[in-house]
């Protein structure tokens, strides 16, 4: 299947959206102008207090609220003033990177375990061992792209290859494991000078981010309504996959926005919604919680031609493959939670979970279908690498 993605500047927001070869949204980024997500930012933050009951401490990084960071990732701190404790203490100054957003009452989650993302690699201090993406196939490319990165190990540092470096030449990854290395490099020396609470590192910014971790589809072109995001694009797939670069358009037409050519705004607003409709007739409904997310499946106005048990599993099944494309598209993540129609056939339990594992499989973050509990309901988990969709609206609406 073929992809597009099409990057829209409405006055200060940006929209970054994938669409698959019959314009159905697939993935969708909402950002202001130049902005940076919080998630990988690194800071010089300051110890405020340690529960030894939770095994964590509490670090103003000059939030609103103090990030979360777990003493089991207490081994290998960069501190930024003299520290003679071996045990972290109230006060201690320290280089930390968020690793995960800020939810409702609870503040980010930092760690001191800094990671830097490419489009190819990523570098991870205090693991100094080479990790392979297990979406990575074939012991030939896996063995050579190994080979590749582990000659750039040291006892600070290790690095993680990533899908999008399969079958790419040699040059373009080792170009980008120097630039990764320059940059820790500059973090590490510049902490040094820096006072408490102050961003050491922003990353890229959302777009750039967006077209960056589209890694596992066949884009054939890239549109862009804005000049100067174009030229941004542009450079980083200059530098880091010229034979893209041929595929990247500046959209000049000022009769018939980006937007209205894509019916994005449709398209977002259906997404937001909570009721969905099957093709069959019946629906899902989908309620993010702060705690999990609620998905329940009913036939409502389907019936079918056969007896009751093959219609609960045809809508099932129809339902399943809505689910993967729904959470993908909205972002969902954490635990998800799915409220199946009952049915009395154990192996039509079976393959409904068989079904709905490699239906998510065609997700870009990691899903894991966990099973059906005692009362029936199917438990899932989707990683979070950034804000669910209702959240990016309401923040930039």
């Amino acid at each position: 299947m073929s992809y597009k993605l099409v990057v829209s500047k409405d006055e200060n927001v940006i929209y970054s959206a994938l669409l698959d070869e019959k314009r159905r949204l697939i993935e969708l980024g909402i950002s202001e102008e130049n902005s940076h997500e919080l998630v990988g930012k690194i800071y010089i933050g300051k110890v405020v207090n340690v529960v030894k009951g939770m095994n964590a401490a509490f670090i103003n990084i000059g939030r609103t609220k103090n990030a979360y960071m777990s003493l089991d990732d207490s081994s290998d701190i960069i501190y930024t003033k003299s520290n003679n404790s071996k045990k972290i203490s109230i006060g201690n100054e320290l280089l930390v990177q968020i690793v995960k957003d800020e939810n409702g009452s609870k503040g980010c989650v930092v760690s001191p375990n800094i990671s830097l993302t490419g489009r190819y690699v990523v570098l991870t201090k205090g693991k100094n061992f080479v990790g392979l993406s297990g979406k990575i196939k074939g012991n030939e490319e896996r063995e050579r792209l190994k080979n590749i990165v582990e000659r750039h190990l040291t006892d600070s540092f290790g690095f993680i290859i990533r899908t999008n470096a399969f079958e790419i030449q040699e040059e373009l990854i080792e170009n980008e494991i120097q630039e990764l290395i320059a940059q820790y490099d500059t973090i590490i020396n510049t902490a040094e000078y820096r006072t408490c609470y102050t961003e050491i590192y922003k990353g890229i910014d959302s777009v750039l981010k967006f077209v960056r971790d589209m890694y596992d589809t066949s884009i054939d072109e890239y549109v862009i309504n804005d000049e100067e995001l174009y030229e941004q694009v542009y450079a980083y797939m200059e530098k880091t996959n010229p034979d893209l670069t041929s595929k990247i358009k500046l959209y000049k037409d000022n009769n018939l926005s980006l937007m209205n050519l894509y019916g994005l705004g449709v398209k977002i607003k259906k997404a937001l919604c909570e009721k969905v409709w099957l093709k069959s007739g019946g629906n899902i409904v989908i309620q993010p919680t702060e705690a999990l997310v609620s998905i329940d499946v009913n036939t409502s106005k389907y019936t079918g031609k056969k007896n009751l048990e093959e219609t609960i599993f045809k809508t099932n099944i129809e339902a399943a493959k809505e689910i993967a494309y729904q959470i993908r598209l909205r972002n969902l993540s954490g635990i998800i939670i799915v409220d199946f129609i009952d049915m009395k056939d154990k192996e039509h339990n079976k393959q409904l979970l068989t079904k709905l594992s490699s239906f998510v499989k065609k997700d870009r973050n990691k899903v894991f279908v966990v099973g059906m509990t005692g009362l029936g309901l199917v438990e899932m988990t989707r990683k979070k690498t950034s804000k669910p969709l209702y959240q990016q609206i309401n923040k930039n609406s």
